[in-house]
């Protein structure tokens, strides 16, 4: 437990110094190229961490976080799942009043800056949506798999590398719920200046924490089961990739659209009560309910 306190306090602040220094120096989401520049450097920093803790103890830096790239079924599943997650969130969210799906792309679009925006609406409204849902689809997969899975792997390697080796002595839960909560709090300098929740920013940072604890138990199952933290990294980096499926929508909010919105967590919790079942009913290793361990 020393070594997983040891890296969050470590982890939050030289994250947090860090994006306040940015912050500090007028750095907001609408500053284009240096806000993505400041959130490639911030997702590195749990990887930067462990491998300074490693050093700290006398340990070989990258040895013991499982590392490996041993294909097995789960890899397809850390693909997968996120496919699934958008499109459910889709879907859910066509349920929600005064919500319908956008042939414009309105909320899509609705993330980027106004000049962005509205050049994309013009570029956009020419492609059928059938296009522009597989091309989406496509290109995320491939991004997914590679440089996305890259940059996630300097988050993953923290959360469910290091992270999930010190706490291997608790329970499941407790590790995905731990895990979640610190995992979404760290996010919120990035939300705060319009990440995910441009429109409700302060309000994000809570909503950020919850999606961080609804993901954390499914992203920490496929770790276990294909013993490498490299699927969390794709998995991790096709949620990043085919997000946008979820947001071509008219009407409803930041708060209640996407995978980081209301309908986001709904679909989040199918999953998650998807993989409890397949846990206790169909491997019966019930995984949910014990130690983390040496896996």
């Amino acid at each position: 437990m020393k070594k997983a306190i040891q890296f969050i306090v470590l982890t939050c602040l030289l994250s947090w110094a860090i994006a306040g220094v940015a912050i500090g120096l007028g750095l907001r989401k609408e500053s284009g190229l240096m806000f993505v520049v400041l959130g490639a450097v911030y997702m590195l920093l749990p990887a930067i961490c462990a491998i300074i803790l490693q050093k700290v103890h006398k340990e070989k830096p990258f040895k013991n976080l499982n590392i490996s790239f041993r294909f097995n079924r789960w890899f397809l599943v850390a693909g997968i799942v996120p496919i699934l997650l958008a499109f459910m969130t889709l879907g859910i969210n066509l349920l929600f009043p005064n919500v319908s799906f956008s042939a414009n792309y309105e909320g899509l679009l609705s993330t980027l800056p106004a000049e962005q925006a509205a050049h994309g609406i013009e570029q956009l409204s020419k492609i059928p949506p059938a296009v522009f849902l597989l091309t989406l689809l496509v290109l995320g997969i491939i991004a997914g798999y590679t440089i996305n899975a890259l940059f996630a792997f300097g988050e993953e390697l923290g959360w469910r590398g290091y992270l999930l080796k010190a706490l291997r002595e608790k329970k499941f839960l407790f590790v995905s719920l731990i895990t979640g909560f610190v995992w979404g709090l760290w996010h919120f300098p990035l939300i705060l200046i319009g990440h995910n929740y441009p429109q409700h920013p302060i309000i994000g940072v809570g909503m950020m924490t919850v999606w961080c604890i609804l993901l954390s138990p499914v992203m920490t199952y496929i770790v276990i089961k294909s013993k490498s933290v490299i699927t969390a990294a794709i998995f991790h980096g096709t949620v990043n990739a085919v997000a946008g499926i979820s947001l071509c929508l008219a009407g409803g909010n930041d708060l209640t659209n996407g995978v980081t919105g209301l309908a986001g967590f709904l679909a989040l919790l199918l999953i998650s009560i998807t993989f409890f079942l397949y846990d206790k009913c169909v491997t019966k290793e019930n995984i949910f309910t014990k130690e983390i361990g040496e896996y």
